[in-house]
């Protein structure tokens, strides 16, 4: 399989502004009321000067905020938002999955929020909050003391919102950490891994869950999908409102989901074996509650069983944003508000990556997928990716890489709709492994498309079985790209079948449209005025996948590679990540940003 390294063709979304602070100062009570004027006026289309009652502004007084959210920094600061956020350059697995996003989002549209790092949680700090928030706790920091829970829970009582960021197993400690103050109001954190079954309930493997199972209730309002990245279940006795996928009378494991029991003997990982022993009393079986929505006294409760789904990078995956916008919402009381958050988009460009049926690629961290672009796309804070399952319209670009299932009428339909709304429509493949279902997707969409290979021009509607099964010439060395839309102004374009592997570059062009990206004459997208929107074509799409960008933990390099224990790993090419951050660029200045 062969893979072009460097212009990158898409993955990008919604947009998120500078709200919140580094941490730099390093004060025990961090106040981070973050109501950022210019993001706000953005949002709300207020003129700067005029008086919005939410927003603020020179000629009224500062709004009282919508609720005072305290985040607990003293039992966990991993992934917090003063400390990590996914940026340009951040290739931490802390920073990849920080919660900068969220919490700008709750900041800049009338959530207050204070983060107390050195101090212990006390009846008297939490008094006049509306939201204690606890994430993930970590077992470097100190265990919740007795005064604690018992302030945790009175707090409850009288009528607080606790917000529990959970995960699987015991990792960090932390289900038996949370237990302490949660059981006694009602909710177990179990010990076991929530794992179901793909396609349609997991992306890849058993771990990453698509949760698609709902009970009826504020914090699930507008929910499609959900996802986690390996999380873990819980036991209300009967105040779930997420659930894994529900085992049909007569069926086992591994045929659908079922809780995997921590094995401690299994060293630091915190996992199970990934295999149903049999006992259903020890291991579960399907639906399991992963999320909590629960009332105690005049307070409340919600408890998500994965930390990875509210993170930077994985917000965005199909409803994990609305999710934890309901879980806020619901906490403080304002569920029945004309705005709730989820309502309100972040600014910027919103680029969709459609994931159709069961292709999902764009969530697949291994093999010939597309997770490093999109988690990419997310290091622009002025950029959200969007993992959709729906064509819904909100998005100002529309990706589809690759289209592997056959798209229905309906679906066209969508998509020629985004088109007449004057946005973009983004679809890749690559020339010499041309899809059945891509070839379909082109005769609806641009019915004059062809390809040129060997000198012979070859129209769309050609005989499926010729188009699929094009051998392309390559052309080998580095070139210097051309574009009159992107600044590829010092970028090299080569492509690499692996690390170990010369350079290439497929030789194929297209009499289509206009040029949108070429190298030594060969076309790797074209452009063109479809509808009253734009239409892009990537024709090789190689450097887009995981192979040419690399793993999205690793810092690339020029070389691709890195070294360890005498063995060469991909690692992603330094020109291929500042190609898509141009790309973005261009997204970002057709839409009016800077």
């Amino acid at each position: 399989m062969k893979y072009v390294w460097i212009v990158c063709a898409a993955l990008f979304l919604f947009a998120c502004g500078d709200g919140a602070s580094d941490g730099s100062n390093n004060g025990k009570v961090e106040p981070n009321n973050q109501n950022n004027q210019n993001n706000q006026n953005n949002q709300n289309n207020i003129d700067p000067g005029e008086c919005d009652p939410l927003v603020g502004g020179p000629e009224c007084e500062e709004p009282e905020p919508i609720a005072k959210v305290y985040v607990d920094l003293y039992h966990s600061t991993l992934q917090n938002p003063l400390d990590y956020r996914l940026e340009k350059g951040q290739f931490s697995y802390q920073g990849v999955f920080g919660f900068w996003r969220l919490f700008e989002h709750i900041q800049n549209n009338g959530y207050q929020t204070t983060y107390v790092r050195d101090q212990t949680i006390s009846k008297e700090r939490l008094e006049g909050f509306d939201v204690l928030f606890i994430n993930l706790v970590s077992s470097r920091l100190p265990d919740f003391g007795d005064d604690e829970v018992a302030a945790i829970i009175e707090f409850v009582e009288n009528g607080g919102g606790l917000y529990v960021i959970a995960d699987h197993t015991n990792v960090y400690r932390h289900a038996e950490r949370v237990n302490r103050f949660l059981v006694p109001m009602g909710v177990e954190v179990l010990y076991h891994i929530a794992t179901d079954q793909p396609p349609r309930y997991a992306i890849g493997g058993m771990g990453w869950i698509m949760v698609r199972d709902f009970a009826e209730h504020p914090v699930t309002a507008g929910l499609e999908m959900v996802s986690l990245q390996t999380g873990g279940p819980m036991d209300s006795g009967g105040s779930g409102v997420a659930f894994t996928s529900t085992c049909p009378e007569g069926t086992n494991p591994p045929r659908c989901s079922f809780a995997d029991l921590w094995n401690e003997e299994a060293g630091g990982g915190f996992y199970g074996d990934w295999t149903w022993n049999g006992d259903a009393e020890a291991e579960p079986i399907g639906p399991l509650e992963v999320v909590t929505a629960k009332q105690y006294g005049e307070g409340r409760i919600v408890v998500v069983g994965d930390q990875n789904m509210f993170g930077d990078s994985w917000l965005h995956w199909g409803s994990n944003f609305e999710l934890a916008l309901n879980g806020f919402d619901w906490l403080a009381n304002q569920e029945g508000t004309e705005r709730p958050l989820r309502s309100i988009e972040p600014r910027g460009v919103s680029v969709g990556h459609y994931q159709p049926a069961i292709n999902y690629r764009a969530g697949k961290p291994q093999g010939d997928a597309y997770f490093s672009l999109y988690v990419n796309a997310n290091r622009d804070l002025d950029v959200t990716a969007r993992g959709n399952e729906s064509l819904d319209g909100r998005d100002d670009v529309m990706i589809l890489t690759d289209v592997s299932e056959e798209m229905s009428t309906s679906e066209i339909e969508s998509l020629r709709q985004y088109l007449r709304d004057g946005k973009k429509v983004v679809v890749t493949f690559e020339a010499d492994e041309l899809r059945p279902e891509t070839v379909a997707l082109l005769n609806s969409i641009a019915p004059d498309f062809s390809l040129e290979v060997g000198g012979t021009d070859y129209p769309i509607d050609s005989e499926i079985a010729v188009l699929t099964a094009l051998e392309v010439p390559r052309k080998d060395g580095t070139f210097a790209g051309t574009s009159e839309y992107l600044d590829v102004d010092g970028l090299k374009i080569a492509s690499f079948e692996g690390a170990n592997s010369d350079p290439y570059l497929l030789d194929v062009r297209s009499k289509w449209g206009r040029p949108f990206l070429q190298a030594d004459g060969a076309d790797l997208a074209r452009i063109a005025d479809v509808d009253g929107g734009e239409l892009i074509i990537f024709i090789q799409d190689g450097f887009l996948r995981n192979r040419t960008l690399g793993d999205y933990l690793r810092v690339p390099n020029d070389e691709g590679v890195i070294q360890r224990d005498g063995q060469r790993t991909a690692s992603g090419f330094t020109d291929a990540h500042s190609l898509h951050f141009r790309l973005l660029d261009w997204f970002k200045s057709e839409s009016g940003i800077e």
